[in-house]
């Protein structure tokens, strides 16, 4: 059985008082005018400000509890960037060396017929 809050002599209470979220009319489908809650909005930017706030506590006990140095994690950090984009330099040569043989291959097949 699980605990559904105080009930009353008019059974089960609402945690909403009477005037705390009012009706916006908002256009629907097809022009309609629709009444939305305005606590749906304002749902939206706390659960957004909640997700800044997040990332930025967490950004900072990154930082307090890093195993290396500032300069040493920034000179990481650029040798992975540097190697990352080696890599994809490399990989971007190979497509186009391959897409080159494939134009070649396939107009020696297209002269041919």
């Amino acid at each position: 059985m699980s605990y559904a809050g105080p009930v009353g002599s008019r059974g089960r209470q609402s945690s909403i008082q009477p005037g705390s979220v009012r009706p916006v009319p908002v256009a629907g489908p097809y022009g309609a005018r629709v009444l939305r809650h305005r606590s749906r909005a304002r749902t939206g930017v706390v659960l957004a400000a909640g997700l800044v706030l997040g990332l930025a506590v967490g950004a900072g006990v990154a930082l307090l509890f890093a195993p290396q140095a500032g300069e040493d994690t920034r000179r990481a950090i650029s040798r992975r960037g540097n190697r990352l984009a080696n890599r994809g330099r490399d990989a971007w040569d190979d497509l186009r060396y391959e897409l080159g043989r494939a134009k070649h291959r396939g107009r020696r097949l297209i002269e041919s017929l």
